[in-house]
């Protein structure tokens, strides 16, 4: 009798969903490929890619000197998350849950809560702003006209208009508003992102 309240407790319903959305899975910092890979392969050996869709690391590029040379490297936007498509239902909800190096779900009361579309195709495209040809020259996704948001530099965290893209020299020149006052500035690639 004990052990089938123990079973009945550690075995959790979730409410059933028919549409694909997407979660956020809390695993170690570090292992967040790890955990994507052993998702993939679990997919296909469970033949669930009809319930689990996509299994995405956001990582943005990044520019560091070292050593006196510019060295660039991706890294992780969310340090210990994984983002997920699935459609959530009990077998599904089990296969990813079961994965090793996935903690939980992130959500309220034990349930996966849904992350907003919105904010879901914000992530994507800010992995998906720059993107580079054969040659190894970058290409930007942004038009005149289009507001971003600044990454790094003095201008972190503010909002800018760009007003001209250099793609020879890999630099856009934009209006950023500094004590109410639009104030142009030149940018890498590297230092924004769509909004």
């Amino acid at each position: 009798m004990a052990k089938t309240k123990d079973i009945a407790k550690t075995t959790q319903k979730i409410q059933k969903s028919t549409t694909r959305s997407w979660y956020v899975l809390q695993t170690a910092s570090g292992h967040e490929n790890r955990v994507k890979e052993h998702i993939l392969k679990r997919i296909k050996t469970l033949n669930a890619d009809d319930k689990i869709f996509n299994v995405i690391v956001p990582e943005k590029d990044i520019t560091k000197i070292q050593e006196g040379k510019r060295v660039e490297k991706k890294e992780r936007e969310f340090p210990g998350y994984v983002l997920i498509e699935m459609i959530m239902e009990d077998e599904a909800w089990r296969i990813v849950r079961d994965t090793p190096g996935v903690t939980r779900f992130i959500g309220a009361n034990k349930q996966p809560i849904p992350v907003p579309p919105s904010e879901v195709r914000r992530i994507l495209r800010k992995s998906q702003v720059l993107t580079k040809t054969k040659e190894g020259k970058k290409v930007i996704d942004v038009v005149v006209g289009e507001s971003v948001k600044i990454q790094s530099g003095p201008f972190e965290d503010f909002i800018g208009e760009i007003t001209e893209i250099n793609e020879e020299r890999e630099t856009v020149k934009a209006l950023v508003s500094i004590f109410g006052r639009s104030t142009p500035v030149e940018l890498s690639f590297d230092q924004i992102a769509k909004l």
